[in-house]
């Protein structure tokens, strides 16, 4: 005995539509969060936004706190891109903000990136907690041609008067 085809009934077909709609809506509103969610800087060279962010929550993750334990803040407005000076951190390990506020890791009290348009280069001034006279603890620099560190020393002439770019700072310290 061979069963007849299974009809779709009117039904169904509402089931499929609202199904469907229903699919849409939910890739539409998780599009929505992801684009909201965005740091407000954007990734070209020339119309690039400064923001400071002040989130309130943590992540389920992280022991600190965006815009309570430290704050951070983008001022490359036409400079340089975001994911540029984003890349020279995560190159740098300077994306761990529980690390670097950690005073059994970084124990840091402020970065601040430089870009150096003639060399290509983002500078990294990092402060740990205690220092004086805004003198940078250690400099370093990333090479965005290269996708490397600069070897060597970095001298005065790699950030003297040039604009500066980011700024992560501990809220932390007292």
């Amino acid at each position: 005995m061979s069963e007849k085809p299974k009809k779709f009934e009117k039904k169904d077909v509402l089931y499929l539509v609202i199904t469907g709609l229903a699919l849409v809506i939910i890739i539409l509103l998780a599009s929505w969060f992801i684009i909201s969610n965005n740091s407000g800087a954007t990734t070209e060279e020339t119309g690039t936004t400064a923001k400071v962010s002040s989130s309130a929550s943590s992540s389920s993750t992280s022991k600190y706190v965006e815009g309570k334990d430290y704050t951070v803040k983008y001022s490359n407005d036409g400079i340089v891109a975001k994911s540029s000076i984003d890349e020279a951190l995560s190159y740098g390990g300077l994306n761990n903000f529980d690390d670097d506020i950690d005073k059994d890791n970084g124990n840091y009290a402020k970065f601040e990136f430089d870009f150096n348009k003639t060399k290509n280069v983002i500078v990294e001034k990092m402060y740990d907690n205690g220092y004086t006279n805004n003198e940078p603890t250690a400099i370093v620099a990333y090479d965005l041609s290269k996708k490397e560190m600069v070897t060597g020393h970095i001298g005065r002439l790699y950030y003297d008067n040039q604009p500066l770019v980011y700024t992560w700072t501990n809220n932390t310290v007292q």
